[in-house]
């Protein structure tokens, strides 16, 4: 038993059938994997954007506008970072990187999108805009350091000592592969 819930926790190697899973079977794919790292960073960041845009409307309007962007952060965060983390061996790479930091990020902004209406958020393009930035730019390099052993949940699970060692270098490298490619270095 013990075995086989390794082995069904193992990332899958394609794309199609890591969403597969994803869709098929959530709760297993994402829960065990929900990621809290993510999920608190991010609420932290985006809610203060969503109080900052929307200071010009009161300080009142701008508190809820952030403990709106909070709840919510936390929520998609976590989920996003699980679905990384599922799909972190997926290939095609270049498939998988489109999906995980411009597909996700822009199903998050739909829904981002409507909870703000729903609870009447005034200025939620700006907030929308540096979200979806953000989103994209951390799905990227949480996928990226996913893909290298470190951010991991669930079964997985780094400890925070191991990813505060591992991602110094981690980031380095994040930040040099794209010159790294456009100049052919390894």
């Amino acid at each position: 038993m013990v075995a086989e819930n390794e082995a069904q926790s193992q990332p899958p190697t394609d794309l199609l059938t890591g969403l597969r899973e994803i869709v098929l079977q959530p709760v297993r794919t994402l829960v065990p994997p929900w990621s809290w790292k993510a999920a608190a960073l991010s609420a932290v960041l985006r809610a203060a954007t969503f109080f900052a845009s929307n200071l010009r409307s009161g300080p009142r309007q701008a508190i809820r506008a952030m403990l709106v962007e909070a709840v919510f952060a936390v929520l998609t965060a976590g989920i996003i970072g699980a679905i990384s983390q599922r799909l972190r061996s997926a290939n095609p790479a270049w498939a998988t990187a489109a999906v995980v930091c411009v597909g996700l990020p822009g199903v998050m902004i739909l829904a981002q999108f409507l909870v703000h209406r729903v609870a009447h958020t005034p200025h939620v393009g700006p907030g929308l805009f540096s979200s979806f930035c953000f989103a994209a730019m951390a799905a990227a390099y949480t996928w990226y350091a996913m893909r290298h052993g470190s951010l991991l949940g669930g079964t997985h699970s780094t400890s925070l000592r191991h990813d505060f060692h591992t991602l110094p270098g981690i980031t380095l490298d994040f930040v040099l592969a794209l010159p790294r490619r456009l100049f052919g270095r390894s």
